[in-house]
């Protein structure tokens, strides 16, 4: 009986934390979710503006955070990879945004969740990496679910397919992104980390701002969604996720942000009145499940 207490008592202590993780981790994909459908209440405000909104009002939130908790110094030996990662997760997101204004919301979720397939290409084409049977067939379930989602109109004209294209860049922008955040973030911090690389990208996207003579202003009924942007999907969508590694496997965290386009599509639903076709339905559910079996059986 004792010993039944003890084992009981040992399952109440611990198994609440996982528990506890695992409702964080779902917590941080509903944020993540909201990336598209937010920025879809930002009609008048150009794709670059709102990413460079995003990314300025994250940094400053988590630079502030270190007011309160200072970090330790970032060693000079990393700026040249975070500066990297910075102009390319600003890529990232201006190609995502373009896509939101061009294509449906269900479809630039899909497409820009496609990283671990550029990410996948380059360990075994640069690295000479030897892959997983199973992790290369989920590669071609993946490619063959995104041509369902095209569909047949293909058509370079057409705003949906630049639109598709757009995010599917995004993917590749992003992928680069994660490779070099795996090696850099080792021995730093996730606060550390991501301050610096979002400030980066900050500045990045306002460089090309100013180039372009893009306008940044925004009204004052843009704050909220801009807000939203910052809160929702970055902080509390990427640093839960980055949170939830330290204590389940990285795979399933990987895995994760698969249920993205789901979610969004379900939110465009709501907002907007979005209706996903039907193409697009069993497609997204092939390239999901190629990207699922891709991620848990890399070998990694």
């Amino acid at each position: 009986m004792n010993q039944h207490v003890s084992e009981s008592f040992t399952w109440f202590m611990f198994k609440p934390m996982n528990n506890k993780v695992y409702f964080i981790l779902a917590f941080g994909l509903l944020g993540v979710s909201f990336g598209g459908p937010l920025a879809r209440f930002l009609p008048e405000m150009a794709a670059l503006t709102i990413a460079f909104w995003r990314m300025a009002g994250a940094s400053t939130m988590l630079w502030t955070h270190g007011i309160i908790q200072p970090q330790k110094p970032l060693e000079t030996a990393k700026f040249p990879a975070i500066i990297i990662a910075g102009i390319f997760l600003a890529l990232h997101f201006a190609f995502f945004y373009s896509a939101i204004k061009l294509t449906s919301i269900a479809n630039a979720t899909l497409f820009a969740t496609m990283a671990p397939i550029f990410t996948l290409i380059y360990e075994r084409f640069v690295l000479k990496h030897k892959l997983p049977l199973a992790a290369l067939l989920g590669l071609w379930i993946a490619i063959i679910g995104a041509f369902i989602v095209q569909g047949s109109g293909f058509d370079w004209g057409t705003e949906a397919t630049t639109g598709n294209l757009y995010a599917l860049a995004s993917s590749a922008f992003m992928s680069v992104v994660l490779l070099i955040g795996q090696r850099v973030r080792r021995d730093i911090t996730n606060i550390m980390y991501t301050r610096w690389l979002y400030l980066f990208a900050a500045l990045t996207l306002i460089g090309v701002i100013l180039g372009l003579g893009i306008d940044m202003k925004f009204s004052s009924s843009d704050v909220k969604w801009l807000l939203g942007l910052v809160i929702l999907p970055t902080l509390i969508g990427h640093n839960s996720m980055n949170y939830a590694v330290r204590y389940i496997r990285p795979t399933i965290v990987g895995a994760m942000p698969f249920g993205e386009p789901i979610l969004a599509s379900i939110l465009a639903w709501l907002f907007f009145g979005e209706i996903v076709s039907l193409n697009v339905i069993v497609g997204g559910v092939i390239t999901i499940s190629g990207l699922v079996l891709l991620t848990l059986k890399r070998g990694h």
